[in-house]
């Protein structure tokens, strides 16, 4: 009987369920969740008093990024809704301070970076991406700082120099082979008598890409990425792989002869830096930028069902981890075997990231596993870590630090303000691979495309091409057909000729003025869990937890600040308008109460702000400066038609979209 009565109970809670009133009931739940979800009225409420451009549902801003690159869609919001606005990259809502003064109180204050782009890497891959310099915060952020610091010293930097100007001469040779190649041809075929001495057309994004990564590559890993000239050496070489280095023979810190191990692993940074991207990327990378709440479900079916680009974006980090750990490896062998008591505090150093001898060798197959189905296994290839790189540099500390029994030094303000010393526990493995993938993937592709535009802004400014020639030929030699810049013989830059070039590096930075490639930087507002208050910028209040944009692009141009701010001046950075960049440590005061010329250098944020500001800002100059003095030298660059104006395209960096297409043309010829 109860069984019965329990029966005709459940039957009728069936009916009730599918009736239509209850149907009908859930499906507007579900409708009424799905819209509250698009519409996200939480975050809306939470930002109603900041203005902002016009949203879509799910989509937010995107659709007006697909026919505007995003520093020109933020300069044209900034103009409609003033020096504070919001925007809506899909469904996540970001606050943009475009003011220069604003940007940099802001960029001083807070300390963390919004990371909006979704990592998919899982296990130690993960873990090498999550604990890199630009990720961190807090006291891992300070330890991994100071951990950095020895890389960029006066001494370090001397010391790439130079590589650099081998990389640079390197690239000047190959581009005069091929201007003297044409003019060659052009004579033959009776085109002239010589008056223009220029090569064939080139895009010469490209070919500064080739030489900033052989700089920045070689210099983290102390391989030669063999990335210059690299079709003529395979020629030249044949079979046997036995191509010695330009920068081994320079002196700089670059490994001798790597079998090609150098060319696989510029061609993994280069996957990395397209495929990690959402433009150039994975679906998978998209469908979590729409829709961030899905990613923990989207990183396992990513994994086992990877499409092309995800799976190239795998294989080529294998391949940078399989490197890193086998030169980390070699390193150790060299310089540990034979000091036990070192070995033993550097391994205990390591247990706690390496939980198990038997997890970290797993973990490191699989990722030579993933790496070997690019072609680079596990045999052989590196032939170790050259002195003087960035890993060397990095390991070095490492095994000072657990030889000592003490931390890295790092520096802490107390209450007062004060500066106190702290001390940081040795680098995991881990840590010291995502520092140097972090190096070579955040200095190969910036400097390429700062070069690329200093050279277009060269090439449209006849007068400053003329004052940069000036310089290098009275600095370099040189100074006309049969040299003689002063009776000098023509020579590459040396150390002592760095300070002479300041016109050349006020053409740098009024590039990097007007062309930022690094063209915004973020700051996520602390949230309350951490502590975290509103913040305050230009009346507005900020909620905690709220990413917050800085685009330099746009303070670069402001003209309340900068004088003929859409002209192309490197006047305006001359020594005698006073030192850069400054104003922008964590120090600083407010620029506000500076003269002209001050309140110009304080906007002035090409490497960021603050202690965030980039570390490696003075290797990136220098590079730039060394690249520019060695290639004008002999050479100038006529743009090709239809390169003017230039037109841009952006990501994580801004590039000139489509390349820079210019013809080398010979100054002079020399010995």
């Amino acid at each position: 009987m109860s069984s019965t009565a329990g029966f005709l109970g459940a039957e009728a809670l069936l009916r009730l369920a599918l009736s239509p009133q209850t149907v009908a009931a859930t499906l507007a739940v579900v409708l009424a969740s799905v819209v509250i979800y698009l519409l996200d009225p939480i975050q809306r409420w939470r930002l109603r008093k900041i203005p902002g451009p016009p949203t879509k549902p799910l989509l937010g801003c995107l659709q007006q990024l697909r026919s505007l690159p995003l520093p020109l869609f933020l300069q044209s919001c900034a103009q409609t809704y003033g020096p504070v606005f919001k925007v809506a990259m899909g469904r996540k809502w970001v606050v943009v301070v475009a003011n220069a003064e604003m940007q940099r109180q802001v960029g001083l204050k807070l300390r963390a970076h919004a990371v909006l782009d979704p990592d998919f890497m899982r296990g130690r891959m993960h873990t090498i991406i999550e604990s890199n310099l630009f990720r961190a915060s807090g006291e891992t952020w300070r330890q991994l700082r100071a951990a950095w610091q020895p890389a960029f010293a006066p001494a370090s930097l001397a010391g790439y120099l130079p590589l650099m100007t081998a990389c640079a001469q390197q690239l000047a040779a190959r581009l005069e082979a091929k201007a003297a190649a044409a003019a060659a041809a052009a004579a033959t075929a009776g085109g002239g008598s010589g008056r223009s001495v220029s090569g064939g057309s080139v895009d010469m994004w490209r070919e500064l890409g080739a030489m900033t990564l052989q700089v920045v590559g070689s210099t983290a890993y102390g391989v030669d990425f063999h990335a210059i000239n690299e079709e003529d050496e395979q020629q030249r070489d044949g079979s046997n792989g036995s191509s010695s280095s330009s920068s081994s023979r320079s002196g700089g810190p670059a490994a001798v002869a790597d079998d090609g191990y150098g060319r696989q692993l510029a061609a993994a940074c280069g996957q990395v830096f397209r495929y990690s991207s959402a433009m150039h990327g994975s679906a998978y990378l998209r469908v979590a930028m729409l829709l961030p709440e899905l990613r923990p479900l989207l990183v396992p079916l990513a994994h086992t069902l990877p499409d092309t680009n995800f799976t190239l974006l795998l294989q080529a980090r294998g391949r940078l981890c399989n490197a890193v750990f086998q030169l980390i490896d070699s390193w150790k062998q060299q310089h540990i075997g034979a000091k036990g008591e070192v070995g033993d505090a550097l391994h205990r150093s390591n247990g706690k990231a390496d939980a198990a001898g038997a997890d970290r060798d797993s973990a490191a197959g699989s990722a030579r596993q993933s790496s070997s189905g690019a072609g680079v296994g596990g045999g052989g290839g590196l032939p170790g870590v050259a002195p003087g790189s960035f890993l060397d540099l990095m390991l070095g500390q490492r095994r000072q630090q657990a030889g000592s029994g003490r931390g890295g030094g790092g520096k802490k303000a107390d209450a007062g303000g004060h500066q106190e010393h702290q001390e940081h526990a040795p680098l995991t493995d881990e840590q010291v691979a995502g520092q140097v993938q972090l190096f070579i993937l955040a200095g190969y592709e910036t400097t390429a495309n700062a070069l690329a535009f200093a050279v277009y802004c060269i090439a449209t400014h006849p007068e400053a091409e003329a004052a940069l020639l000036r310089e290098v030929d009275e600095v370099l030699g040189g100074g006309g057909p049969g040299g003689g810049g002063g009776g000098q013989p023509l020579r590459l830059p040396a150390e002592s000729d760095l300070p002479r070039l300041a016109y050349t590096e006020a053409v740098v930075n009024e590039a990097l003025r007007l062309f930022p490639p690094a063209h915004l930087t973020s700051r996520l507002v602390p949230t309350t869990a951490a502590g975290g208050e509103p913040l305050t910028v230009g009346g507005y209040t900020i909620p905690p937890g709220t990413p917050v944009f800085l685009p330099m692009y746009i303070a670069h141009r402001d003209p309340a600040v900068w004088p003929r701010a859409e002209e192309f001046v490197p006047e305006r950075f001359l020594p005698s308008a006073g030192p850069l960049y400054q104003s922008l440590q964590p120090h600083a005061g407010p620029a506000a109460a500076a003269g002209p010329q001050q309140q110009q250098h304080s906007a002035h944020a090409p490497f960021g702000y603050g202690s965030r500001m980039c570390i490696g800002y003075k290797f990136a100059l220098q590079e730039a400066k060394v690249a520019l003095a060695t290639l004008y030298r002999t050479l100038t660059f006529r743009l090709e038609p239809g390169q003017q104006p230039i037109k841009i395209e952006a990501s994580a960096t801004m590039s000139p979209r489509g390349g820079l297409r210019v013809t080398p043309v010979l100054r002079r010829q020399h010995a």
